[in-house]
């Protein structure tokens, strides 16, 4: 399955699931509404899961705009409208909505337990994701 998952930044959320998508066996993208910087605590926590996000650089959702996906699952409200703008009937838009993990804390032992507990329901969804008919 050929998956777009779509955030605000492209740097936690979306990267995080492209990671473990890839990992499930599914070709998997990530972007957001504007790119980011690169985050060091996400490629840590995937690390720690055996998943090399090392090479990642934060996309844009324009990146993807001339691309067809089977499905196209958005983390925030805002994504989800942009995806749909963007990608309209071409596949439909899921909302998954988790919260920015880069707000709150800055201590990088909540930070990062924030990203671990991100992934682990990323990873469950993922998990249980059904295929479309």
């Amino acid at each position: 399955m050929k998956l777009l998952f779509v955030c605000q930044l492209n740097m936690v959320r979306s990267p995080i699931a492209q990671g473990l998508a890839d990992a499930q066996g599914h070709e998997a993208y990530s972007c957001g509404i504007s790119p980011g910087e690169p985050d060091e605590l996400m490629m840590t926590i995937m690390q720690e899961r055996g998943i090399d996000m090392s090479a990642h650089q934060p996309r844009s959702v324009q990146d993807y705009a001339d691309e067809s996906f089977d499905r196209i699952i958005a983390f925030s409200k805002d994504a989800a409208e942009t995806a749909d703008a963007v990608f309209g009937d071409d596949a439909p838009v899921e909302l998954w909505n988790l919260p920015m993990p880069q707000t709150g804390s800055h201590d990088i032992r909540a930070i990062l337990e924030t990203y671990r507990t991100i992934a682990a329901i990323i990873d469950t969804r993922l998990q249980n994701m059904k295929p479309r008919r």
